[in-house]
């Protein structure tokens, strides 16, 4: 056996030995083994300085029976394919390490054939993958189950439930006034009480129960054969495991309490989402009551009624979106009674699966409070945008919600998809109600810069509900007011509503704005509308929401 082959040298071994890898050369006719380098070999090997070159069966010996197995069937694979081979083993223990990637393949040579392979330490990138995969599952404060491996329990758990093969409970505790402790000792003694809270619950479950962190200092606990009997002494053992002493902190002793809540897993309970919602709305009607308190779940819970309309709307929506049962209605915005039309409002609409519309009402203020409305503008957008590309002849205005305009992710993906159908954005006006806009005017001049750098124009919705200034206006260089409906209906009858209207009028002169007048329900507002100088007028006299007309003898489509 030769302990130098001829492709090595002194500086390929130093450069071998700095990054941690050795290189080997085998001729398994000879059984001959071959380093580039033995410094490198034993700082990869970790062999003692006195110990001569190892052969293979040394090499081999080092290896456990799993992958000794492992790595000759990838190096007798490589041979027979004539290709390459990646193989991961550890030296000994596969828990301890050290562990090390052998990356080879076979060189004809002569009637026979050599395996050349690089081999180098991999223990910290192991080491991060170990702890990679143990974050995945658990709570890197607590070290018990994080929420998303929690949530996968639970849904296991539902599984056997709605088979009948499983009886559970679940339970949501949250610790009482860790504001407080926060506030008088800081974030580090605030971890510390929750780390010793987890350690007690952990306690008084035994073997009885699964437990994790769902939030900040919330845990949520699954506990087998959840009987009544059960649960109320599964919520004794765990509170009274909180009085049985103060918890030690750097900052002194600190009682501790927590609320809890509990819910009956069922048939009827649904995802485990909607099992976790009730077993919350529980904690927080036991968390009215004061601290160490513990609620069972009630069917008339309001909270509970609230997070279950909330999860079915939030649940309606997303299949429409995702069923295509979003599409526009659109109502004609005009410059005179008895002109052509060719300007409309966008509209939402939603059909649910029976093909019923539901009225907006219905579903955009949830979708505002579930924060799904930015699904809703961006279909909006996509729905108008395809619309002015198959009707040249259009143009067409689209709300927009405040949401999606000072989210950064989802404004740069409506900017994005504007800047895509920038051919069409000269016919496409943006809305956003004023009272909105005034909230945050920065980030609406912002993003109102950006839409007209791609053609659109912009107006302002419900003008005269909010409290916009003259530099704000000026500052958002705005297209178009439209005026508040409620200023508009019954104009012709009200001169308090005329006067208010003259002097909006008025304002949108003097900045170069056009306007529209909202909500013209009959022929009189519509007439005095045009008398005062309004330039469009919009409503259920001039026309309701609609499907867009076809062209004669074509067929007429919805927008979905």
């Amino acid at each position: 056996m030769t302990a130098q082959t001829h492709f090595a040298s002194e500086t390929v071994g130093l450069a071998l030995e700095a990054t941690g890898q050795t290189m080997f050369e085998y001729d398994p006719s000879t059984g001959d083994l071959a380093w580039a380098d033995l410094s490198a070999a034993r700082s990869v090997f970790g062999f003692e300085e006195n110990v001569s070159a190892p052969g293979m069966s040394e090499l081999l010996s080092m290896l456990g029976d799993e992958h000794l197995v492992q790595r000759e069937r990838a190096v007798e694979t490589a041979r027979a394919e004539k290709s390459a081979y990646t193989i991961e083993y550890a030296l000994g223990d596969e828990a301890e390490g050290p562990w090390v990637e052998e990356r080879g393949t076979w060189l004809p040579h002569g009637g026979t054939d050599k395996l050349i392979a690089m081999v180098r330490r991999i223990d910290e990138q192991k080491r991060r993958e170990k702890n990679l995969s143990y974050l995945a599952s658990y709570d890197e404060l607590t070290g018990q189950l994080n929420r998303m491996r929690f949530i996968e329990i639970l849904e296991e758990t539902m599984r056997g439930v709605k088979t009948g093969t499983r009886h559970d409970a679940l339970f949501f505790a949250g610790i009482d006034d860790v504001g407080t402790i926060n506030n008088d000792f800081g974030i580090d003694v605030a971890d510390q009480v929750i780390v010793e809270v987890a350690q007690r619950i952990d306690r008084a479950l035994g073997n009885g129960g699964i437990f994790g962190r769902v939030a900040g200092t919330k845990f949520g606990i699954l506990v087998h054969e959840g009987s009544p009997d059960t649960v109320l002494k599964t919520a004794r053992n765990i509170m009274n495991a909180m009085r049985e002493s103060i918890v030690l902190t750097q900052a002194g002793g600190i009682g501790v309490s927590v609320c809890i809540g509990a819910t009956y897993l069922t048939k009827e309970s649904g995802s485990a989402a909607q099992a976790l919602s009730c077993a919350e709305a529980a904690f927080d009607q036991a968390r009215r009551q004061g601290a160490s308190s513990f609620q069972l779940f009630r069917e008339d819970t309001d909270l509970a009624s609230q997070r279950r309309k909330n999860n079915e709307m939030s649940d309606v929506i997303l299949r429409a979106l995702n069923d295509r049962r979003i599409y526009l209605a659109y109502q004609p915005i005009v410059t005179d009674i008895t002109s052509e039309v060719t300007k409309y409002e966008c509209l939402i609409r939603m059909r649910d699966e029976n093909g019923s519309e539901v009225p907006a009402p219905s579903f955009i203020p949830a979708a505002e409070r579930l924060g799904l409305v930015h699904l809703l503008d961006r279909r909006v957008l996509e729905l108008a945008t395809k619309d002015l590309a198959q009707n040249p002849d259009i143009a067409l205005n689209v709300n927009l919600s405040w949401e999606t305009v000072r989210d950064p992710v989802w404004a740069e993906g409506y900017l994005s998809h504007l800047r895509a159908n920038a051919r069409v954005c000269d016919r496409l006006t943006i809305e956003l109600t004023e009272t909105q806009m005034v909230d945050a005017i920065e980030s609406s001049r912002e993003f109102v810069a950006a839409i007209k750098s791609f053609g659109c124009k912009f107006a302002i919705d419900d003008f005269g509900a909010g409290y916009t200034s003259f530099r704000n206006l000026k500052a958002l260089d705005i297209d178009v007011l439209k005026i508040d409906g409620s200023f508009v209906s019954g104009v012709s009858t009200s001169r308090e509503n005329q006067l208010f209207v003259r002097t909006l009028l008025d304002l949108a002169r003097n900045f170069g704005m056009k306007t529209v007048a909202e909500w013209v329900d009959d022929e009189n507002d519509a007439q005095l509308l045009k008398a005062l100088g309004v330039d469009y007028l919009q409503g259920y006299y001039i026309g309701k929401p609609a499907p867009l007309p076809r062209a004669e003898g074509e067929e007429e489509r919805l927008a979905v």
